[in-house]
């Protein structure tokens, strides 16, 4: 139904974890300018936009010719007459009360009477603050303004002070708001008689933070499954191993009416989030056709089929598959297959890879046959057996392909309830085993499971 699972395997690690933090509160000064050339005086001049910035500016140059290279650095201080210093929250979350300090320090220019502003975009409150206020030679002020956050976002305040010889100077600041409420997901089904009608209103949206909140709505078979929930899902996965990527796009590939209802982009967005996927999962090809979680490398041999599978598909869907790197995962299966040692339990990966080479034609029949015959026995999971019969069915030979399935059956009906807690390195579950079971008996045609 859309809500996190309990499976417990994954290819997160620390050194792929990518997490955004909270905007800075002010503008960062970093400006490069790239090449510039110098006047015959040996001088030149480059424009700096300066933001509302009060500090050091370190300025870097480096200056070559045809006979030399040379570089310099030098700070330079970069103050308003009038330094306003804020200290906010890291973070709110809506809600959440606290305060904003301002430190206004007199450097130079007319002191005196000076005239305090602050506004803000919707999401904070703000408490009061003094419309005017005394500042002498090199004094300072110091404001604890409240400051209470209501809207998940990234609200801006500005900081505006008029001196006494009516100069304005300006801030604006960025209190990041977000939500830290766990993920809720809530599931309705009805049905509709004739004459029936469901307002879908508002009202769905009760008890929810604003903004924080996305209702789907479907209708007919896929609302049993509710899949515009599981793709949305997938898709706020956090992390981007190579598995979870494939995860991402391998259901995009076929479900694309349902991924632009979900939120996910029409059409031309779909495809192009399966051609980044693509391109990502390619930067992790090593060089005899494997795959690595995190970067280029081989040793996992499921993953390798389960990703040469969802380029199979791609490919058959019509998106760009580079020839060479596709021929060399194929060569990758097929290698390993061949060189794969012998097992008493076990060969979740070699039923996958013999089921992408016989879909692509590339499969030995002697190979299915052999581990049909010799080894049916030995394939400790239901999708495994299921995908060994696919493969044998996708080459004719349907007797065999039944058998499999018939015993992918059997299997589905030993496994033990607690064996959901287990790890497999296959990332399975018995609900995929059976879900991948019917899916791939029905493909190949099989009357076997009753």
């Amino acid at each position: 139904n859309g809500t996190m699972g309990t499976v417990r395997s994954g290819g997160d690690n620390d050194n792929g974890m990518r997490r955004q933090s909270p905007p800075p509160t002010q503008d960062l000064m970093a400006v490069f300018s790239g090449p510039v050339q110098v006047g015959a005086d040996g001088k030149v001049e480059v424009d700096i936009p300066l933001p509302a910035f009060n500090g050091t500016v370190r300025l870097m140059a480096i200056a070559w010719s045809q006979k030399a290279v040379g570089q310099a650095e030098a700070d330079m201080i970069v103050r308003d007459p009038v330094v306003v210093t804020a200290s906010l929250p890291r973070f709110l979350a809506p809600g959440d009360q606290s305060r904003m300090r301002l430190e206004i320090v007199h450097a130079d220019g007319a002191s005196g009477d000076m005239a305090l502003g602050l506004t803000t975009t919707g999401g904070l409150e703000l408490g009061p603050v003094p419309a005017r206020f005394q500042l002498e030679d090199g004094g300072k002020a110091v404001f604890d303004i409240p400051v209470t956050a209501h809207v998940i976002g990234d609200p801006e305040i500005s900081v505006s002070i008029t001196t006494p010889d009516g100069r304005d100077l300006s801030q604006t600041l960025r209190m990041p708001v977000r939500a830290n409420d766990p993920v809720i997901a809530r599931t309705r089904r009805f049905a509709l008689g004739a004459g029936d009608s469901f307002l879908f209103s508002q009202d769905v949206f009760d008890g929810f933070q604003p903004g924080s909140a996305k209702a789907i709505l479907s209708a007919g078979a896929l609302a049993k499954f509710d899949k515009p929930g599981l793709l949305d899902q997938l898709n706020r996965y956090p992390y981007g191993c190579t598995e979870q990527i494939t995860s991402k796009a391998l259901p995009l590939l076929y479900l694309s009416s349902v991924a632009q209802a979900s939120g996910l982009g029409n059409g031309p967005e779909v495809d192009q989030r399966i051609t980044e996927s693509i391109r990502s999962i390619l930067t992790r090809q090593a060089a005899n056709g494997a795959f690595g979680l995190w970067r280029a490398g081989s040793g996992d041999f499921w993953l390798d089929a389960y990703v040469t599978d969802f380029l199979s598909r791609a490919r058959a869907q019509g998106h760009s598959v580079p020839d060479r790197a596709f021929a060399q995962a194929m060569d990758n299966l097929r290698n390993r297959v061949n060189y794969a040692p012998d097992f008493d339990e076990g060969g979740q990966d070699i039923a996958y890879a013999l089921m992408v080479l016989a879909r692509e034609g590339a499969a030995a029949m002697g190979d299915l046959r052999y581990y049909a015959d010799v080894k049916g026995d030995a394939f400790d999971t239901p999708l495994a057996a299921a995908q060994l019969g696919a493969a044998l069915a996708s080459y004719g030979d349907q007797t065999r392909a039944d058998a499999m399935f018939a015993r992918a059956a059997r299997m589905l009906q030993q496994v033990p309830n607690d064996q959901e807690n287990h790890w497999r390195a296959d990332y399975g579950t018995r609900l995929r085993d059976a879900a991948g079971l019917l899916t791939l008996a029905v493909d190949a045609g099989s009357e076997a499971i009753v």
